[in-house]
Protein backbone atom coordinates (compact mmCIF):
# COMPACT_ATOMS: atom_id res chain seq x y z
CA UNK A 1 0.00 0.00 0.00
CA UNK A 2 1.18 3.43 -0.60
CA UNK A 3 1.82 6.29 1.45
CA UNK A 4 -1.44 7.88 -0.72
CA UNK A 5 -3.45 4.84 0.37
CA UNK A 6 -2.29 4.92 3.56
CA UNK A 7 -3.43 8.67 4.12
CA UNK A 8 -6.42 7.84 2.37
CA UNK A 9 -7.73 5.37 4.69
CA UNK A 10 -6.44 7.60 8.00
CA UNK A 11 -8.80 9.84 6.48
CA UNK A 12 -11.36 7.57 5.83
CA UNK A 13 -11.15 6.49 9.74
CA UNK A 14 -11.73 10.40 10.88
CA UNK A 15 -14.57 10.85 8.78
CA UNK A 16 -16.32 7.52 10.00
CA UNK A 17 -15.72 8.42 13.49
CA UNK A 18 -17.75 10.71 13.20
CA UNK A 19 -20.44 11.20 16.50
CA UNK A 20 -23.92 11.85 14.88
CA UNK A 21 -25.52 15.15 15.92
CA UNK A 22 -22.32 16.43 16.91
CA UNK A 23 -19.24 18.28 15.63
CA UNK A 24 -16.87 14.85 17.31
CA UNK A 25 -14.81 12.01 16.04
CA UNK A 26 -13.97 8.39 17.86
CA UNK A 27 -11.34 7.10 16.93
CA UNK A 28 -9.35 4.05 16.96
CA UNK A 29 -6.38 5.31 18.53
CA UNK A 30 -4.35 2.45 17.78
CA UNK A 31 -5.81 2.09 14.59
CA UNK A 32 -4.73 5.77 13.71
CA UNK A 33 -1.36 5.38 15.06
CA UNK A 34 -0.85 1.82 12.76
CA UNK A 35 -1.61 3.69 9.70
CA UNK A 36 0.44 6.91 10.07
CA UNK A 37 3.35 4.57 11.26
CA UNK A 38 3.22 2.48 7.96
CA UNK A 39 2.62 6.23 5.65
CA UNK A 40 6.03 7.52 7.64
CA UNK A 41 7.97 3.93 6.83
CA UNK A 42 7.05 4.00 3.15
CA UNK A 43 8.23 8.00 2.36
CA UNK A 44 11.66 6.84 2.53
CA UNK A 45 11.06 4.48 0.00
CA UNK A 46 9.99 7.07 -2.38
CA UNK A 47 12.89 9.38 -1.72
CA UNK A 48 15.22 6.07 -2.47
CA UNK A 49 13.26 5.85 -5.91
CA UNK A 50 14.87 9.54 -6.48
CA UNK A 51 18.45 8.27 -5.68
CA UNK A 52 18.09 5.15 -8.03
CA UNK A 53 17.01 7.94 -10.55
CA UNK A 54 19.94 9.63 -10.10
CA UNK A 55 22.48 7.02 -10.00
CA UNK A 56 20.41 6.09 -13.14
CA UNK A 57 21.11 9.19 -14.61
CA UNK A 58 24.88 8.94 -13.70
CA UNK A 59 25.01 5.37 -15.15
CA UNK A 60 23.98 6.94 -18.72
CA UNK A 61 26.37 9.80 -18.65
CA UNK A 62 29.12 7.13 -17.71
CA UNK A 63 28.25 5.63 -20.83
CA UNK A 64 27.66 8.53 -23.13
CA UNK A 65 31.58 8.93 -21.91
CA UNK A 66 32.65 5.83 -22.41
CA UNK A 67 30.90 5.55 -26.18
CA UNK A 68 32.22 9.20 -26.77
CA UNK A 69 36.14 7.71 -25.48
CA UNK A 70 35.61 4.26 -27.81
CA UNK A 71 34.82 6.46 -30.89
CA UNK A 72 37.69 9.11 -30.21
CA UNK A 73 39.92 5.82 -29.91
CA UNK A 74 38.72 4.27 -33.23
CA UNK A 75 38.85 8.34 -35.01
CA UNK A 76 42.37 7.80 -33.60
CA UNK A 77 43.20 4.59 -35.23
CA UNK A 78 41.16 5.28 -38.71
CA UNK A 79 43.55 8.78 -38.69
CA UNK A 80 47.13 6.66 -38.08
CA UNK A 81 45.75 4.41 -40.91
CA UNK A 82 44.60 6.82 -43.47
CA UNK A 83 47.59 9.01 -42.43
CA UNK A 84 50.25 5.90 -42.44
CA UNK A 85 48.51 5.08 -46.35
CA UNK A 86 48.87 8.67 -47.93
CA UNK A 87 52.72 8.51 -46.73
CA UNK A 88 53.21 5.49 -48.05
CA UNK A 89 51.49 6.40 -51.12
CA UNK A 90 53.12 9.46 -51.37
CA UNK A 91 56.42 7.82 -50.90
CA UNK A 92 56.17 5.39 -53.76
CA UNK A 93 55.33 8.62 -56.04
CA UNK A 94 58.33 10.20 -55.01
CA UNK A 95 60.73 6.84 -55.39
CA UNK A 96 58.83 6.22 -58.67
CA UNK A 97 59.37 9.61 -59.86
CA UNK A 98 62.98 9.30 -59.04
CA UNK A 99 63.48 6.41 -61.19
CA UNK A 100 61.86 7.26 -63.89
CA UNK A 101 63.66 10.94 -63.41
CA UNK A 102 66.59 8.82 -63.70
CA UNK A 103 65.91 6.32 -66.22
CA UNK A 104 65.06 9.13 -68.75
CA UNK A 105 68.67 11.08 -67.90
CA UNK A 106 70.13 7.86 -68.46
CA UNK A 107 67.82 7.10 -71.46
CA UNK A 108 68.04 10.11 -73.24
CA UNK A 109 70.43 12.82 -74.69
CA UNK A 110 68.47 15.87 -73.48
CA UNK A 111 69.23 15.42 -69.60
CA UNK A 112 68.29 18.77 -69.27
CA UNK A 113 64.62 18.63 -70.12
CA UNK A 114 64.93 15.05 -68.02
CA UNK A 115 65.71 16.56 -65.11
CA UNK A 116 63.13 19.77 -64.85
CA UNK A 117 60.72 16.93 -65.82
CA UNK A 118 61.60 14.70 -62.66
CA UNK A 119 61.86 17.94 -60.75
CA UNK A 120 58.03 18.66 -61.85
CA UNK A 121 56.94 14.99 -61.51
CA UNK A 122 58.65 14.73 -57.24
CA UNK A 123 56.87 18.50 -56.53
CA UNK A 124 53.47 16.88 -57.93
CA UNK A 125 54.25 13.74 -55.82
CA UNK A 126 55.23 15.97 -52.69
CA UNK A 127 52.25 18.17 -53.69
CA UNK A 128 49.53 14.94 -53.42
CA UNK A 129 51.14 13.83 -50.15
CA UNK A 130 50.38 17.25 -48.46
CA UNK A 131 46.68 17.09 -50.49
CA UNK A 132 46.19 13.21 -48.71
CA UNK A 133 47.49 14.02 -45.31
CA UNK A 134 45.05 17.44 -45.01
CA UNK A 135 42.59 15.03 -46.54
CA UNK A 136 43.09 13.14 -43.44
CA UNK A 137 43.21 15.89 -41.02
CA UNK A 138 39.41 16.58 -42.31
CA UNK A 139 38.33 13.36 -42.28
CA UNK A 140 39.63 13.04 -38.57
CA UNK A 141 37.59 16.36 -37.15
CA UNK A 142 35.11 15.64 -38.77
CA UNK A 143 34.88 12.34 -37.15
CA UNK A 144 35.99 13.30 -33.76
CA UNK A 145 33.42 16.28 -33.98
CA UNK A 146 30.36 13.58 -34.26
CA UNK A 147 31.65 11.80 -32.00
CA UNK A 148 31.28 14.62 -29.75
CA UNK A 149 28.48 15.50 -30.70
CA UNK A 150 27.08 12.52 -29.85
CA UNK A 151 28.11 12.09 -26.85
CA UNK A 152 27.14 15.61 -25.52
CA UNK A 153 23.10 14.65 -26.68
CA UNK A 154 23.25 11.61 -24.99
CA UNK A 155 24.25 13.63 -21.72
CA UNK A 156 21.38 16.19 -22.65
CA UNK A 157 19.27 13.24 -22.99
CA UNK A 158 19.92 11.70 -19.55
CA UNK A 159 19.70 14.85 -17.62
CA UNK A 160 16.53 16.06 -19.41
CA UNK A 161 15.13 12.29 -18.15
CA UNK A 162 16.86 12.43 -14.77
CA UNK A 163 15.32 16.09 -14.23
CA UNK A 164 11.44 15.02 -15.51
CA UNK A 165 11.24 12.08 -13.38
CA UNK A 166 12.27 13.90 -10.08
CA UNK A 167 9.86 16.87 -11.06
CA UNK A 168 7.19 14.37 -11.05
CA UNK A 169 8.83 12.33 -7.59
CA UNK A 170 8.92 15.70 -6.37
CA UNK A 171 4.74 16.17 -7.24
CA UNK A 172 4.17 13.34 -5.36
CA UNK A 173 6.16 13.89 -2.44
CA UNK A 174 4.51 17.24 -2.28
CA UNK A 175 0.85 16.25 -2.62
CA UNK A 176 1.52 13.48 -0.08
CA UNK A 177 3.27 15.99 2.51
CA UNK A 178 0.31 17.96 1.77
CA UNK A 179 -2.62 15.02 2.70
CA UNK A 180 -0.54 14.31 6.13
CA UNK A 181 -0.31 18.12 7.04
CA UNK A 182 -4.14 18.38 6.43
CA UNK A 183 -4.53 15.22 8.11
CA UNK A 184 -2.79 16.47 11.33
CA UNK A 185 -4.44 20.11 10.81
CA UNK A 186 -7.75 18.02 11.26
CA UNK A 187 -6.55 16.11 14.22
CA UNK A 188 -5.59 19.13 15.89
CA UNK A 189 -8.40 21.16 15.88
CA UNK A 190 -11.12 17.90 16.74
CA UNK A 191 -8.62 17.40 19.28
CA UNK A 192 -8.80 20.90 19.83
CA UNK A 193 -12.78 20.45 20.11
CA UNK A 194 -12.79 17.49 22.35
CA UNK A 195 -10.57 19.00 25.23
Amino acid sequence: MSTLERLNELESLVAGGRVPGTTRCLVNLEKFKGLLEEARSTAPEEVQEAERIVRQREGIIKQAEIEARRIRAYSDDEATTIRQLAEEESKASVDSAREQARKMIQETEVALAAEARAEEIVEQAGRDGEARLEDADRRLNAILQEAEEQAEQRRRGADAYAREILFTLEERIADTLGQVRKGIDLLDVKGARVG
